[in-house]
């Protein structure tokens, strides 16, 4: 009987320990995730909460004064994939050292092709990005996103890779060129327009407009980052205003936009 209750009393110390043993690694993973969210609360409001001038020139481009850097990483490619086309890569138009911006907007065009953004974006949520800063390694390639204004439309129909006139465009896929139109923008803006059929896209035109001193002819088959296709205007009239106010100088760019099926018809 002494036996019997010595085993019982044995069982109940180890069931007891077992409780406590329990108990202590509940309280220390508890302890272990307040801290985790502890910190991580800590490291966002703090970041969130910091001035416009604690904040640099790179993480804002050229918000507020000129960027210490580039919206590219110019320590990487010349001509980094800063864009894709369904599943087709599109690399910058212009050297990763010359751009001053990357800026996406609509385009009132039924037959606009969305383009799909590679990079991190500049102008999200202040949290939204807080929080890719702190879980996720820095993109090469930062871009904003540009509403319309007075039609409240955002998306990514088109985009402006802002650089200094005259700098070298190159172009952004590999195809053949299927058209090379000089024309009047709004009817008072010489400027030329360069289309592409780009390889392993079906029925999509890339075009590129703003483009001075063309340097290619219909038929001609163009490779991505190679192939040079002009140079960048100049700005005329009010043409550079919208990326001027970013980038602190004319606001000098190349547009990029696609469309489904040939433009014009």
């Amino acid at each position: 009987m002494s036996a019997q209750l010595s085993r019982q009393n044995i069982d109940r110390q180890k069931r007891r320990r077992l409780i406590v043993v329990r108990r202590r690694r509940l309280r220390f993973g508890v302890a272990l995730l307040l801290g985790f969210f502890a910190v991580t609360a800590y490291t966002v409001f703090s970041m969130v909460e910091r001035s416009t001038a604690q904040v640099t020139g790179t993480e804002l481009l050229v918000v507020d004064k000129p960027a210490t850097g580039g919206p590219v990483d110019a320590a990487g490619p010349m001509y980094p994939v800063f864009a894709r086309l369904d599943t087709r890569n599109l690399v910058l138009p212009v050297a990763a050292q010359a751009a001053t911006i990357i800026a996406y907007h609509p385009l009132m065009d039924d037959r606009a092709v969305p383009l799909s953004p590679v990079g991190d974006q500049v102008n999200g949520g202040v949290l939204a990005r807080t929080l890719k800063r702190v879980f996720s390694e820095a993109s090469a390639v930062r871009y904003y996103m540009i509403e319309d204004k007075e039609r409240n439309l955002s998306g990514t129909g088109c985009v402006d890779v802002g650089a200094p006139a005259g700098t070298p465009i190159v172009s952004p896929v590999s195809g053949v060129v299927t058209g090379v139109t000089e024309y009047s923008l709004y009817g008072k803006y010489p400027d030329v327009q360069i289309d592409i059929a780009p390889d392993g896209v079906g029925d999509v035109t890339i075009s590129l407009l703003f483009v001075d001193e063309p340097n290619v002819t219909i038929g001609e088959v163009v490779v991505e980052g190679k192939t040079q296709l002009g140079k960048v205007r100049a700005p005329q009239g009010d043409l550079g205003e919208g990326l001027a106010e970013f980038t602190r100088d004319a606001g000098s760019h190349v547009h990029i936009q696609a469309i489904s099926g040939i433009p014009g018809d």
